[in-house]
Order: structure tokens, then C-alpha cells, then sequence
């Protein structure tokens, strides 16, 4: 199992909390796993009981593998500077601030996203539906679209023959980004 941001938070904010509590850190662990679930209230037991066996806690988080080593770093010179709750406090600050700031790049890209997806859609209409129209119109008259107006015309005939892959394309690219 490898932690990921959220649980490296939950995980910090808990320790920092207990250890300012005056819990030791073993003790503190057995205290935050009963408050998790799933594979990470096994690690956090499994952590524990390798600090009672007298392994420091950043040497239990890197034979857990499920870290990443600066924070197995970061926990090692708090314990050796004997400011492990500074430590983990930092680490969890430092991981909600990396949540934040992703949230904020998602938000800041939804608008301009969904912006030029309009814009795409607005010139797929007047490309596939509106153009049309005014060639009829010209016809009617004796006289046809030409240069750019003739081949943008082409270009949405070629658009209202590919529509239905163009759609599950966008359907597809939509879902993906909306996964990601």
C-alpha cells in the first residue's frame, strides 16, 4: 500500500495532536488507527507495533514502504532533533497546502474548459446547420458560396458525416478528464 496525500494528512494531524497531548507516540498510534479504516488502520497497527519493538517511527514508515522519502526524512530529523511534532505538523501543512493548490488548478481550468467547449459547439452549428442555409439561399439566387465560405462549407458537410464519432469521442474525452 502506498498512502496518499489525504491519509498522509489524517495521519500527521493525528500524531501532531496526540504527541502535543502528551501520548506517546506508540500508544498515539494504536489511538489514530482505531479512528481509520481499511488498509490504512492495518499499516498504522502494523507502525505501531514496530515502535514497540524499539524501531524509531521513520524507520517503521520506510519498512512500510508506503511513504514517500521525504517524509520518511522529515519524520527522522524530528525525531533526532527531538521536534517530531513540529515535524509532523509541517508535513501535514505542507501536504494540505499540495491539496489546495491542486484543487485550485482543476478550478481554474473548468472555466476556460467548458468556455471553449461551448465555442467549439456554438462554431460545429453554424458550421453543420447555418452555413448550409445560406448556400440554399445562395443557389436560390444563381450564385455559390466560394473561397473560404465554400471551404468552410465542405468542412461542415465532412463535420455532419463524422458527428456520431466526434460525439463518442467527446463523450470519451469528457469522462476521462472528468476521472482524472
Amino acid at each position: 500500500m502506498t498512502c496518499n496525500n489525504d491519509e498522509i494528512i489524517r495521519l500527521c494531524q493525528g500524531l501532531s495532536v496526540l504527541l502535543r497531548a502528551g501520548i506517546g507516540l506508540s500508544e498515539g498510534l494504536f489511538l489514530q488507527a482505531e479512528t481509520e479504516s481499511g488498509e490504512l488502520q492495518v499499516l498504522v497497527r502494523k507502525l505501531a507495533a514496530e515502535l514497540d519493538l524499539g524501531e524509531p517511527l521513520a524507520v517503521a514508515m520506510e519498512n512500510s514502504m508506503a511513504f514517500p522519502r521525504h517524509v520518511t526524512g522529515m519524520i527522522r530529523i524530528g525525531e533526532q532533533t527531538g521536534r517530531l511534532e513540529e515535524a509532523l505538523e509541517s508535513l501535514a501543512n505542507f501536504y494540505e497546502d499540495r491539496r489546495r493548490i491542486a484543487v485550485q488548478i482543476r478550478q481554474a481550468l473548468t472555466y476556460p474548459s467548458l468556455v471553449l467547449l461551448l465555442m467549439l459547439a456554438v462554431i460545429g452549428v453554424l458550421l453543420v446547420a447555418v452555413l448550409p442555409v445560406f448556400d440554399s439561399v445562395y443557389a436560390s439566387l444563381g450564385s455559390r458560396l466560394t473561397g473560404i465560405s465554400a471551404g468552410l462549407l465542405h468542412l461542415g458537410e465532412m463535420l455532419k458525416a463524422a458527428l456520431p464519432v466526434l460525439l463518442l469521442l467527446l463523450f470519451v474525452l469528457v469522462g476521462a478528464a472528468l476521472w482524472i
